[in-house]
């Protein structure tokens, strides 16, 4: 019973980061850019491969970038990144391009958390 449950948790999470991957591919070579304009300040700046502009890259950044946003609606986040909240605030982005990250890239990084969790607990207790 357990597996069936573990089997349809991690297919549902499937099918539905599955169509939010394509969408958020197709808008992360677009939006990048922009989104590097707002949020790429700071620490963010001094990561490796911060320059580079390929599917993949610009596809983590977007990641990186909502994660951060995630991060910075908690006192923990306030506390570690106040600089580059500073900076984020100074420049002031567009509240589009905000919930835009928060509710594409977050859920797709949720998403697909769950799905590898719950088959890696398939594939190493079943």
């Amino acid at each position: 019973m357990t597996k069936l449950a573990l089997l349809i948790v991690g297919m549902t999470a499937l099918v539905i980061a599955l169509p939010l991957l394509v969408i958020a591919a197709v808008v992360s070579l677009f939006k990048i850019y922009e989104a590097d304009r707002y949020y790429g300040v700071g620490c963010m700046t001094e990561r490796p491969f911060y320059h580079l502009t390929g599917l993949p890259f610009s596809l983590w950044r977007m990641i990186e970038y909502a994660l951060l946003l995630l991060k910075l609606r908690t006192r923990y986040g306030q506390r570690r990144y106040a600089r580059e909240l500073e900076l984020i605030i100074a420049n002031s982005p567009p509240k589009r391009l905000e919930s835009l990250l928060i509710w594409l890239y977050a859920p797709l990084f949720i998403l697909t958390g769950i799905y590898l969790l719950t088959g890696g607990t398939l594939v190493l207790f079943f």
